[in-house]
């Protein structure tokens, strides 16, 4: 371990370097607290260090007297500085303080520590098990950290190892879901996805379908729940046949009113997708057959006589034209 001294001019110099790299924006306060004493500040371990940084981060540039802002952070215990500054101090707070490693951390990265810590449950055991965090990942925990989904929920996210961004996410969507469905279907949306974009088509798939917007026409069928859409994509082996982020995305687009699949049950088998069109109707914006394939200009036109009728549905030049372009983006 270096001792750094500063007898020498040299020796300070050096000191107040690694100051501004230790401390970062707190180099200022830092050195102004310490003066002469830059040792005890260098020496210090990294959790100690961590409790000066969180506390200079919340009082900002407020020390105005120096000598008893020095007194009160070198002899206070780092539990009273942290109270200090937070109004409390969670449980395993100084430890978490301690894999932030030797840099000072953001004053939003210190908030978001204490939130976590302070709201308990999964997410904070979480913290204190991750051998580090990076600020981003605290910030995004700290955003749901008082949800009140319950534990049972937050675990099973936290088994699948997804990020802190994408995990977030899916707390929120189930935040809006909680109310709806018994807890053992959303934990088990999780657990059988595992994946982000396969845990959030299998949170949809929980959703009705809306009403169609029109009933079948001969061998034009509406496919009403995500199970049957999932299904179709099976049968004719498209990239809808597994949950994942294309069938996330389909179910999701029905749900929000702005996309409905209908299946073409007969010699030719085909996905057909109608997009809204404001409130004009709905248009045919996409069609395929097996393995993607492309569907034949002549089953395109029974569809269009099965649905000459109904006059807000367009069917156009097979979903290729201008309202395809604006509307189905």
């Amino acid at each position: 371990m270096h001792h750094f001294q500063n007898s020498g001019s040299n020796d300070l110099g050096s000191g107040e370097s690694i100051v501004g790299l230790l401390a970062r924006q707190a180099s200022a306060r830092v050195l102004s607290i310490w003066k002469d004493r830059l040792s005890e500040y260098l020496l210090a371990s990294d959790s100690r260090r961590h409790t000066w940084h969180a506390w200079l981060a919340v009082h900002g540039t407020a020390t105005h007297d120096v000598t008893e802002t020095y007194r009160f952070l070198t002899l206070a215990k780092s539990r009273q500085i942290l109270a200090a500054a937070f109004g409390s101090c969670p449980a395993g707070m100084i430890s978490a303080l301690g894999k932030f490693g030797p840099f000072a951390r953001s004053k939003h990265a210190y908030l978001a520590l204490h939130k976590v810590l302070a709201a308990d449950g999964p997410l904070a055991r979480h913290v204190h098990q991750s051998a580090k965090m990076n600020d981003d990942d605290l910030a995004s925990l700290a955003t749901v950290a008082t949800m009140s989904e319950s534990n049972r929920v937050v675990r099973a996210l936290l088994k699948c190892k997804m990020s802190a961004q994408a995990m977030v996410e899916l707390l929120w969507v189930i935040s809006r879901m909680a109310s709806r469905y018994d807890e053992r279907h959303l934990v088990q949306c999780i657990s059988e996805g595992c994946q982000p974009a396969n845990i959030l088509a299998n949170l949809y798939g929980l959703v009705p379908f809306p009403a169609p917007p029109f009933e079948q026409a001969g061998a034009l069928i509406p496919i009403t729940t995500a199970d049957q859409l999932r299904k179709a994509g099976q049968l004719l082996r498209n990239c809808l046949r597994n949950p994942g982020e294309e069938l996330a995305a389909a179910v999701a687009s029905v749900l929000s009113g702005q996309r409905y699949f209908y299946s073409w049950e007969a010699e030719n088998p085909a996905l057909l997708a109608f997009a809204r069109c404001g409130s004009a109707g709905w248009i045919l914006a996409e069609h395929s057959g097996p393995a993607n394939s492309r569907v034949a200009d002549a089953v395109i036109e029974q569809v269009e006589d099965m649905l000459a009728d109904i006059p807000n549905v367009f069917i156009g030049n097979a979903g290729s034209g201008m309202l395809r372009w604006i509307c189905a983006k």
